[in-house]
């Protein structure tokens, strides 16, 4: 009986604790939004569809959480918590299988670009990932031996990557290794597992201003792609 209240005042113990830490992190979220004159809203769905690629259109129950929209440098700006949920099994000590929703949490931050342009995925790598890349010809080579190293790159459109993936870019990108972005229904995204800290969250936007920001004339020109004044 012990054992079985110990239990119990353990789980509850934890389950405070997740609490108090996640009502802390959405403070700190909603005075980064008041901070930058952004919105932020417990919740807005609208989102989870707006993307494509993984983790979007996979699972069930999909929700978008804490959403912050506003604008970063003339450039409209969405962040969010997204999760789905995908029902798994398991089996007891007994033997015995039962059925639980498992939960999917990801940060997304992104800029709109202002225009539809290729697919254009940039992921860090190492030697299997790069390997496997290789082998599948999904991984384009570009003329940085050192970028190639260090990050995947994956496009339908090749010229709009080269283009896009020029010197100066690719020696930025690996001062910001850590970081992997993709273009997606006519915004820049990055997208990273588990749930952002609302000081985690600049940096990572700032990265997406700077590849914008390093987007050559002739490439705004084909494209369409709006300047920051363009966008105010």
């Amino acid at each position: 009986m012990l054992l079985v209240v110990g239990g119990i005042a353990l789980v509850i113990a934890v389950a405070g604790v997740a609490w108090f830490v996640e009502k802390k992190r959405r403070e700190a979220l909603v005075g980064l939004a008041g901070a930058n004159g952004w919105t932020i809203d417990e919740r807005d769905d609208r989102w989870t569809t707006s993307f494509e690629g993984a983790p979007f259109n996979i699972g069930h129950n999909r929700q978008a959480r804490n959403v912050m929209t506003g604008r970063h440098d003339g450039r409209p700006f969405v962040g969010f918590d997204y999760v789905y949920y995908t029902t798994e099994w398991d089996t007891d000590s007994n033997g015995h299988r039962r059925k639980k929703e498992v939960s999917h949490w990801f940060s997304v931050l992104g800029l709109e670009i202002g225009a539809q342009v290729p697919r254009l995925e940039v992921t860090p790598e190492g030697f299997f990932g790069r390997a496997i890349g290789k082998l599948l010809n999904k991984d384009i080579e570009l003329e940085s031996e050192e970028f190639n190293r260090a990050f995947t790159v994956s496009s339908p459109d090749r010229k709009f990557a080269y283009d896009m993936l020029h010197p100066r870019l690719m020696e930025y990108l690996l001062t910001v290794r850590d970081v992997a972005w993709r273009t997606s229904n006519g915004w820049l995204l990055t997208v990273n597992n588990g749930k952002h800290d609302a000081h985690e969250i600049m940096p990572r936007v700032q990265v997406l201003d700077t590849i914008l920001d390093m987007v050559p004339d002739y490439v705004r020109e084909q494209h369409g792609i709006a300047g920051t004044q363009e966008l105010r």
